[in-house]
């Protein structure tokens, strides 16, 4: 078995057409996937067939935004039921306030540098999600940047010019929103909001509180400190751990699709809530994985 629970597609930010994600997933032997696009489900409901005709178990799911204590969070749902309609007004919304950002930041780029990425970027994303990566990947097709990480360095990210803060639903309301869908709320990539160890421990109590059941724990192709940290953080909350590369492009070649170090023994696997709900085929009799 080979799994990831993280990444994306055209549907959102990525790169690869759903049915080209699926085609690399058999590539790279990936067994289990789920597509989590950002605030939409389309990514998985176009890969559908594609993954049933190539033989890979796909788990429907999305990463959905969400604010806590003035911090952007990502929450990745599960084994969601796509057409609960909670859900899909909720990701809708979402993908609004995304669109009200992306005009913004347009105007921000037009009056202060005269440049103008939107013509560059609807092509891609007609009326679907939006986001900074598709500014990022514009400003480089137009020659203003090398590299994505400038881009963010430069003009995207919170404290540069060109960022625009959106107030997202809250971490408590997104919750609900995967929780009532039939699926799991779980904390994607949690390292990376640069929060105090206290202030994590603080949002997990509170996800927990909300109904949240999971943890990304795995999500690098290494072990690294973080791994272990998270593990012991999904032990004592009493969440799942989950496990995804969080792939949007093959030119990132440090970040490939199932490129990931195995769950360490201690964890509660998220594929076991999974397959007691019949969502996820030949689940393994036991964990092969490195304890911490």
């Amino acid at each position: 078995m080979k799994p990831d629970f993280h990444c994306h597609t055209t549907a959102s930010d990525g790169s690869l057409t759903p049915c080209e994600l699926i085609d690399r997933a058999v590539s790279q032997g990936i067994t289990h996937l789920a597509i989590t696009d950002h605030d939409t489900t389309k990514g998985y409901e176009e890969a559908r067939e594609c993954a049933q005709q190539q033989g890979i178990c796909l788990v429907p799911g999305s990463e959905i935004s969400c604010q806590w204590r003035g911090h952007t969070i990502h929450v990745v749902g599960l084994g969601v039921d796509v057409t609960h309609p909670r859900l899909q007004s909720g990701l809708q919304y979402n993908r609004v306030l995304r669109w009200k950002r992306a005009l913004a930041m347009e105007d921000r780029f037009r009056q202060k540098k005269g440049w103008s990425l939107l013509p560059d970027i609807l092509p891609q994303v007609k009326e679907g999600m939006i986001g900074r990566n598709h500014f990022a990947q514009a400003l480089m097709a137009q020659g203003h940047v090398s590299t994505q990480k400038q881009a963010f360095d430069r003009f995207l990210k919170k404290g540069k010019p060109m960022f625009v803060d959106v107030v997202w639903p809250s971490l408590a309301e997104i919750t609900q929103w995967i929780t009532q869908a039939g699926g799991m709320a779980i904390v994607a990539h949690p390292h990376l909001y640069k929060l105090t160890s206290n202030k994590l421990n603080q949002m997990l109590v509170e996800f927990v509180n909300a109904g949240g059941q999971g943890l990304e724990v795995v999500n690098q192709p290494r072990v690294c400190s973080e791994q272990f940290a998270m593990a012991q953080r999904a032990e004592k909350f009493g969440l799942y751990a989950s496990m995804g590369s969080d792939f949007h492009r093959p030119e990132q070649h440090w970040r490939n699709l199932g490129w990931l170090q195995p769950l360490p023994a201690r964890c509660r696997p998220v594929w076991e809530w999974l397959a007691a709900r019949g969502q996820f085929e030949s689940v393994p009799c036991a964990k092969t994985s490195t304890d911490v």
